[in-house]
């Protein structure tokens, strides 16, 4: 059985099919990993019936493209396990670099504002590790109920506060020491080259504009006179966009603008100091 749904996963294009299947195999089995790809590779991972069936079930949807993280429900970053939710984006490792880059600046009791915050993954992981006050903040209901609950169960009560925020229009209660942002940034030619498990995430969350930089340009206007004289602006940005997204700092009046590389050597993050 193992080895038609793995080749069944082979054949619809899954990536790391091997890994995914044990994945599966976990939830199903309601075990850790490293246990059930022991198992199976020495031939003793056994399942019910109802198991078999449900297994099926989920193969079947992840070889028609439904992202593993939202059939298992949970995606690992910065070494905690996040809730992840259809209609939500789902966290990359490639993100961790953001949070790298703006520990270095935070201090402990420092606020921190965390814009399109999705799972909540950027800000919670900052606050998990410094003391710091995070608000964390997005449009999409979706976002701010996956937010909120893995906020209720990764921080201390109190540390972390979910609003309903609109980049475009809306104010915040600020002004913060630091904001964090990794915002839709995908541009329109981009949109329609996706692999078929990004296409089922949330084009809310994905899409940036024509040249995909449209928050970019809204937030580094806007949010300016909501940081501190001092404080810091953190971007995720797409691998092409860092020296676009440096200018438009540069001509919204940001200071000592710079870039960091993700572990893959792509530019990842730009980030600049508010000089008032």
């Amino acid at each position: 059985m193992l080895n038609n749904l793995l080749a069944k996963l082979k054949e619809a294009g899954v990536d790391c099919a091997e890994a995914t299947l044990d994945v599966l195999c976990a939830f199903v089995k309601k075990t850790d990993y490293p246990s059930v790809r022991l198992s199976r590779i020495t031939g003793s991972l056994h399942f019910t019936d109802s198991e078999k069936e449900e297994l099926y079930t989920l193969v079947s949807a992840r070889c028609g493209g439904e992202p593993l993280e939202y059939i298992t429900g949970e995606r690992e970053f910065y070494g905690l396990l996040f809730k992840c939710a259809k209609n939500v984006l789902i966290p990359r490792s490639d993100t961790e670099i953001l949070v790298d880059t703006a520990l270095e600046f935070l201090k402990d009791r420092d606020t921190l504002l965390d814009l399109c915050t999705g799972t909540g993954c950027v800000g919670i992981s900052i606050a998990k590790t410094k003391r710091i006050k995070a608000v964390l903040a997005d449009i999409s209901k979706d976002a701010l109920k996956c937010a909120k609950e893995n906020a209720e169960r990764l921080l201390p009560h109190g540390s972390a506060e979910v609003i309903c925020h609109d980049v475009f229009c809306d104010i915040p209660e600020g002004p913060f020491d630091a904001i964090t942002a990794n915002p839709p940034y995908i541009t329109a030619e981009e949109m329609k080259t996706l692999p078929a498990d990004v296409k089922n995430e949330p084009s809310l969350a994905l899409f940036g504009g024509e040249d995909g930089l449209d928050f970019y340009r809204v937030i580094a206007a806007r949010y300016r006179q909501f940081i501190k004289s001092g404080g810091r602006i953190f971007f995720e940005v797409g691998a092409k966009q860092s020296e676009s997204v440096s200018e438009i700092l540069e001509k919204n009046g940001y200071s000592d603008i710079e870039t960091r590389k993700d572990y893959g050597n792509n530019n990842r993050v730009v980030f600049a100091r508010n000089k008032k």
